[in-house]
């Protein structure tokens, strides 16, 4: 069966976003990025929160991605998006599916159809929400060398989980992957 798996970027003192949820701060690392697009590669379905959905339809789809990150925004761009919102319904940006609000049978529904993995990435609020429906079966998370000191924490509001650690990597930005499998 498909695994749902969050992906995220986060400070060594757990932030994921900035405070006006800036994502500029990412020590960029070249084999980092083909490590990540390697792993990308096995999951057809993104899940993603209104705000990671819109910055990243404003960014993939156009000429400065695709020529910057050609893989990536092959990637981004064709694979199925599936977005939580409230406020937003619609988008032009291709393969774009929306939903009212997060479910375990919406999610489940998701899972199943999907062709291979789903992938959470950045959507902080997402991913709590379905750890919470105990839906989230890895992390692989980049520790980036940086202490923020402000910003949005990434783990919040849930309950004590045991992780177990699958594999782990440093790059030569400093910057490590660290991927668990969460133990249910």
């Amino acid at each position: 069966m498909n695994k749902i798996a969050v992906v995220n970027w986060i400070s060594v003192d757990g932030i994921f976003s900035g405070p006006n949820g800036e994502t500029d701060w990412f020590t960029p690392d070249d084999e980092l990025t083909k490590e990540n697009l390697q792993n990308l590669s096995g999951a057809a379905t993104i899940l993603f929160g209104r705000v990671t959905f819109k910055m990243m339809e404003a960014f993939w789809p156009t000429k400065d991605a695709m020529d910057r990150f050609p893989g990536i925004a092959a990637y981004m761009n064709g694979a199925e998006k599936h977005t939580f919102s409230t406020t937003v319904d619609s988008s032009p940006w291709q393969n774009s599916c929306f939903h009212k609000e997060i479910s375990r049978e919406t999610v489940t529904a998701i899972k199943e159809a999907a062709k291979s993995d789903v992938v959470i990435l950045g959507s902080g609020d997402v991913s709590m929400a379905l750890h919470r429906l105990g839906l989230i079966d890895e992390y692989s998370l980049i520790l980036d060398p940086q202490l923020l000191g402000a910003g949005k924490p990434f783990f919040r509001n849930i309950d004590r989980t045991a992780l177990q650690l699958l594999s782990a990597r440093v790059f030569p930005s400093g910057t490590v992957r660290l991927n668990y499998k969460v133990v249910k």
